[in-house]
């Protein structure tokens, strides 16, 4: 399936490369001189080509050369995206116009519109583009407030910190962690909630003993605990190297499993869907066995996924991640219709769900129309 969808994105990200040149040969250089043809060329490779190369080359390129061509085929991926989409409505106004007659003529006439047009187009790409690096650098706090009607023991108030896709890996290093630390100290949560993809994939050696050191320096009342992701290889198999470098650093992975804190609240974690290895995810109902529903329920849930089945079982909130709220506009227009929500905060009857666009990215190290960012929850008992 997989192989499927990344088949058909090259195949339209190779509609869009054509669709680009054609236009820009077509204009301009078609009939200029053979040192412009050269230039053309020249930079229309260096536009389009990053991004495959990194996609194939992944496996048999030099190690340290390959984060930097991720980056970078990233970055010209999202430019031809945005490059592609402008063209098309510069078109499509073009044709309306030759209906409607609505330009000036001083507009379509003037010699250089052409020319002013394409340095209009490449300084809106590039802005967006480099807005876009930027924003997915900064994170924000989103803050919420969740009021459940039982009886939480020993709490009255409790405040979550919740995280989710992180995507340690070759863009996502232990440096932008530090960033993370500020953010969790400036809220002095209770407990931390790590909801999925902590990881963009399967680890190279030593890396999971960097990532669990660095998540291991949080340090909160309550502790912090963490689900697999879709993305989390190494946390299908219970004796990875991850796993235990993680249990060594007090972070409990909660995979279809549950605790009590202090007699207040029951956390369940659950494991993630896609996971090919089995047993498969446990129902839900198998998992509540043996829980008091008249303690407040938290669940933990990469996926907003199986919302009726939590609604039906008391589960007083649930804490999901990965839709990244589409990262990158105008993608997060489809994870809307996807999901029930996408992100935010939904509330049906006692159910609430929180849904964070994540703390990292995946793919393009970019974020437009969203904000990465860390998850502050109030919650307040009876």
């Amino acid at each position: 399936m997989w192989g499927l969808i990344i088949t058909v994105f090259m195949l339209l990200y190779s509609l869009m490369c054509y669709y680009i040149g054609r236009r820009g040969w077509n204009t301009f250089v078609k009939t200029a001189s053979r040192g412009t043809r050269i230039l053309f060329v020249t930079g229309f490779c260096l536009l389009v080509l990053p991004f495959p190369l990194a996609e194939i080359g992944e496996d048999v390129l030099p190690p340290a050369v390959v984060p930097w061509l991720t980056i970078l085929g990233g970055y010209t991926m999202v430019a031809v995206l945005y490059g592609c989409l402008l063209l098309l409505v510069l078109d499509v106004l073009r044709l309306i116009d030759r209906k409607a007659g609505f330009l000036p003529a001083a507009v379509k006439e003037h010699q250089k519109a052409p020319l002013i047009a394409a340095i209009v187009l490449f300084a809106v790409v590039v802005g967006t583009v480099v807005y876009g690096g930027l924003n997915a650098r900064n994170p924000v706090v989103t803050k919420y407030e969740v009021t459940v009607n039982k009886d939480a023991g020993p709490f009255r108030e409790l405040k979550v910190a919740m995280v989710s896709d992180i995507h340690f890996g070759p863009i996502i290093q232990v440096r932008r962690l530090e960033r993370l630390h500020e953010i969790i100290r400036g809220i002095k949560p209770d407990i931390v909630l790590l909801a999925g993809d902590i990881t963009d994939g399967s680890l190279p050696p030593g890396e999971a003993g960097k990532l669990a050191e660095a998540l291991g320096r949080i340090n909160v009342p309550y502790g912090v605990y963490a689900v697999p992701g879709n993305h989390d290889r190494d946390l299908r198999d219970h004796d990875s190297e991850l796993m235990q470098k993680l249990n060594e650093a007090g972070i409990q992975v909660l995979k279809d499993r549950h605790v009590n804190v202090k007699g207040g609240f029951t956390l369940i974690g659950r494991d993630d869907p896609n996971r090919r290895s089995v047993p498969a995810r446990m129902p839900l109902k198998d998992l509540m066995n043996g829980i008091d529903p008249s303690k407040p329920l938290i669940l933990l849930d990469h996926q907003p996924i199986d919302l009726e089945e939590s609604r039906a079982h008391g589960i007083d909130l649930q804490l999901s991640g990965h839709t990244h709220k589409g990262q990158i506009f105008p993608a997060g227009l489809i994870t809307g219709m996807i999901y029930e929500t996408d992100w935010g905060l939904l509330k049906k009857g006692s159910h609430h769900l929180i849904v964070s666009c994540g703390f990292g990215t995946w793919g393009p190290p970019l974020r437009i129309g969203n904000r990465p960012e860390v998850v502050q929850i109030t919650m307040k008992f009876k």
